[in-house]
């Protein structure tokens, strides 16, 4: 069969192409087989199969999105919170002592898939995995022009300004909670009308947590 010639495709185009040979969009939508831990409307995450350590999980959006900057923020946080209560399941699930939680974010950080994903690996003492970043001395001037590239580089975009806002407006608030708190201790209040709802959806969260204990651990039904 004749190679594609991707110098004539639109950017569309080669963007179909590459998610009908992503392997990892095959697992997503289930034509790979995989040991998937989880899953949801917008991601899955499975079971590497060559681990690093027992639990390696490969977290990633089922849309095709070849690198980070790719990933519209909504998904990419959604993402974020499920990496959090898969370090727990693993933790939980296998007696780890920490987790690496890491992204190889384009060829030159060691990406070998076309497929974003975030790395979740349990770990023990002593599981002598290679994950070493080295250290070196930096000298001021240069530190600074760091800095300053950074800083420029950051100029006019949106997340750094909605987080500045945003702690402008949580400080406001605790100044005048502060302002406004009486001087004798009011009578407690009748627990809020959505409490039921918050204590269900923790209940929820934990029977979530210990279905994932489960796959991992191969104990479940």
């Amino acid at each position: 069969m004749e190679e594609p010639d991707i110098s004539k495709m639109s950017p569309e185009e080669v963007e179909e192409l590459q998610r009908k040979n992503c392997v990892f969009c095959h697992i997503a939508s289930g034509k790979v087989p995989a040991k998937k831990v989880y899953e949801d409307n917008e991601c899955v995450a499975v079971l590497d199969i060559n681990p690093a350590n027992e639990g390696h999980m490969l977290l990633m959006p089922k849309e095709h999105y070849t690198v980070m900057l790719q990933v519209p923020e909504e998904i990419l946080g959604h993402i974020f919170v499920i990496a959090k209560g898969l370090s727990q399941a693993g933790l939980k699930a296998l007696q780890g002592k920490g987790t690496t939680i890491f992204a190889a974010n384009g060829i030159a950080a060691g990406q070998r898939a076309p497929h974003f994903m975030l790395h979740i690996i349990p770990r023990k003492e002593g599981d002598n995995i290679g994950l070493y970043i080295p250290s070196r001395a930096l000298a001021e001037k240069e530190a600074q022009q760091i800095a300053a590239a950074l800083s420029a580089a950051l100029e006019g975009k949106a997340i750094p300004a909605a987080a500045a806002e945003s702690r402008s407006i949580a400080g406001e608030k605790g100044e005048k909670a502060a302002e406004a708190k009486p001087a004798k201790e009011e009578k407690p209040t009748a627990p809020p009308a959505d409490k039921g709802k918050k204590e269900a959806a923790k209940e929820k969260e934990n029977t979530d947590l210990d279905a994932i204990t489960s796959l991992l651990t191969g104990k479940g039904k």
